[in-house]
């Protein structure tokens, strides 16, 4: 008789054999695209930053849309304000919750701006008015200033997402860096010593190819090992990134959870987690990250949507949707699919 598990995993979404044509063919480009330019570490944070907004890196600079609008959130300091982006359905309805969205980009690059259209795309197919949160970006503002940024953009809509625009924040969640630091949001506001903090329950977590842990995971030393080209992201780019993010930080802590998720005690929060779903494709240098938070939010009661795209790179739900092999259909419509579930939505988000 065979033995029952209490685990499963679908092996066949990882078998490279599972990668279409169309997946190999976009990445073959996306290589020839990052061999073409320089680095961020190369130029300077800033002046790749200049680059990108005018068009000099590999990939096209941001497309701002005239329907979002800007606005700030309180700061904790004195003297400043956080910069957001508002992004609301644009199809006349009522918008049925509000989503927090924190981007990536290595917290070095990238801001509140950088995703207006697929916000928007998001924004219309669930009926949520989306706010992606400009933080503090390294080096400039290393850690904890961009996390808390972030706290404080979640304390304020704890408190003022009903009486501001009418209806209550319901999502979180974010890409890469971002992803990291929505899962550091939750963790702020489940253990916050105020109550209306520590009782307030998202409808749901949205976290794409998170790093969820600054002591490397496995997949990150052996992604395209022996192969040529860079894919998105790589080991290099994340020491890079970490270097800045948290200079002159050992690696105990690095450990602490208020930096490394993937260690905090999951076990304390049974009964307390958020629905979530995680995405991420197999073409990902952080893959072992999405698959090693999934479990522990599994294992401690947390109930998750693991959604595994085959031949997908990092970073691949930002890529218009119309491109073939880049998966970005597949993950989006995952999003709708589970934004309308815990909506309550009788269609699928479509």
């Amino acid at each position: 008789m065979a033995a029952n598990t209490d685990l499963t995993v679908d092996g066949r979404k990882f078998d490279p054999a599972a990668i279409s044509e169309d997946s190999h063919a976009f990445n073959a480009k996306l290589i020839d695209l990052m061999a073409q330019g320089p680095k961020w570490y190369e130029v300077g944070a800033e002046k790749y930053r200049q680059m990108r907004a005018a068009g000099e890196t590999p990939f096209p600079k941001a497309t701002f849309l005239d329907s979002a609008e800007d606005f700030t959130i309180p700061s904790r300091d004195a003297g400043r304000s956080i910069p957001c982006r508002i992004l609301k359905p644009q199809h006349g309805g009522k918008p049925k919750a509000l989503f927090m969205h924190i981007h990536g980009g290595g917290w070095v690059l990238q801001d509140e701006k950088s995703q207006d259209p697929t916000l928007q795309d998001t924004a219309n197919k669930t009926g949520t008015l989306v706010i992606s949160v400009g933080y503090r970006l390294a080096p400039e503002d290393a850690f904890p200033a961009g996390p808390n940024d972030c706290y404080d953009a979640a304390e304020w809509l704890v408190d003022n997402s009903e009486s501001k625009f009418g209806v209550p924040m319901a999502f979180l969640g974010g890409e890469s860096a971002g992803g990291h630091l929505s899962m550091l949001v939750v963790l702020h506001l489940l253990q916050h010593q105020q109550q209306k903090y520590a009782d307030f329950q998202f409808k749901g977590l949205l976290l794409h190819y998170g790093c969820y842990s600054m002591l490397w995971t496995p997949r990150v030393h052996t992604f395209r090992k022996g192969k040529q080209g860079s894919l998105i992201l790589d080991q290099d780019l994340m020491d890079h990134f970490i270097e800045v993010f948290l200079p002159g930080k050992t690696e105990e802590e690095k450990k602490d959870p208020s930096i490394s998720p993937l260690y905090a005690d999951f076990e304390a929060l049974r009964s307390k987690l958020p629905p979530a779903l995680f995405t991420c494709g197999t073409e990902d240098c952080l893959l072992d990250d999405t698959m090693f938070m999934s479990t522990k939010w599994l294992m401690a009661g947390g109930e998750g949507v693991v959604k595994i795209i085959p031949g997908a790179p990092h970073g691949y739900i930002m890529f218009p949707r119309t491109i073939k092999g880049s998966g970005s259909e597949e993950g989006l419509t995952a999003v709708e699919e589970f934004i309308s579930s815990k909506l309550g939505d009788a269609h699928n988000g479509k």
